[in-house]
Parts: structure tokens; C-alpha cells; sequence
């Protein structure tokens, strides 16, 4: 399940890579190593690939939160994991809407967990981008 879910998300990663290096082409750093004689590999991995990581890193933890969210949707509807004694919140959630009635503890537990979880990831995507964007510092 985790591979269907970051096969998907691997474009996305893929085309903001691109662009950030395209972006990064023309700036003075790479045309100032590029007319020093520095050879193109060393320039894109010693220049150009340290400032086109951060916002790869920070969309990272953003699909991350996406992920878990994704993960938990796909196991509540039974197509994940269907060995019950791994801990999976879907599945959790799933088996506790029969003892909603008697027991909602049971469905409130690995809901707010997912929740937690998911927004602490975000949480940390979004603060991350404000670290590293330099236009938001004063």
C-alpha cells in the first residue's frame, strides 16, 4: 500500500526538481563557477543542488501528511493490511464503528492520532518553507 501511494507521488517530486534547477540555470553563482572552467556535474551537485533541496524537503513533509491520510483511507476501507494484529488506524477505525455505541474511545484513540500526526507533518512542511524561503525573512 505504501508503494502504490509514493509511486504516485513521485512525479510531483520529480517536476519541482526540475524546475528549481531550471530556475537556478541562469543565476549569477552558476554563471560565475560555470566561467571559472568548473565542469557541469560538479556545478549542478556542489551549487545547484543544495538550493533546489529545500523545496523538495519541505513538499516532502508536506505529501507526507497526505500519505498517512491516504493510508489510513485505504486500510479503513479494507485494502490494507488485512493481518489484524499490525496496528493500522483505518483498520482500527473500521473495527471500532461496531462498538461505536458501547465504546467510542475505541474509534476516538486512532482518529485523533491520525490527526495529530497528519498536522504535525504539516506543521512542520509549513515551517520548514518559511525557514528556508528567503523572501519571507525581514
Amino acid at each position: 500500500m505504501i508503494i502504490a501511494v509514493s509511486i504516485v507521488s513521485v512525479p510531483i517530486f520529480a517536476r519541482l526538481l526540475r524546475g528549481s534547477m531550471l530556475a537556478q540555470r541562469h543565476s549569477d553563482h552558476v554563471v560565475a563557477a560555470t566561467a571559472l572552467g568548473v565542469k557541469r556535474p560538479a556545478v549542478v551537485l556542489r551549487h545547484m543542488l543544495p538550493n533546489a533541496i529545500g523545496p523538495v524537503i519541505v513538499q516532502a513533509t508536506l505529501t507526507l501528511a497526505t500519505a498517512i491520510l491516504d493510508a489510513a483511507a485505504l486500510s479503513f476501507l479494507g485494502l490494507g493490511d488485512a493481518d489484524p494484529g499490525r496496528a493500522e488506524w483505518g483498520l482500527m477505525l473500521a473495527q471500532a464503528q461496531t462498538y461505536l455505541d458501547v465504546r467510542p474511545a475505541l474509534a476516538f484513540y486512532p482518529a485523533l492520532a491520525i490527526i495529530l500526526v497528519a498536522l504535525g507533518f504539516t506543521l512542520l512542511g509549513e515551517s520548514l518553507r518559511e525557514a528556508i524561503d528567503p523572501k519571507g525573512r525581514r
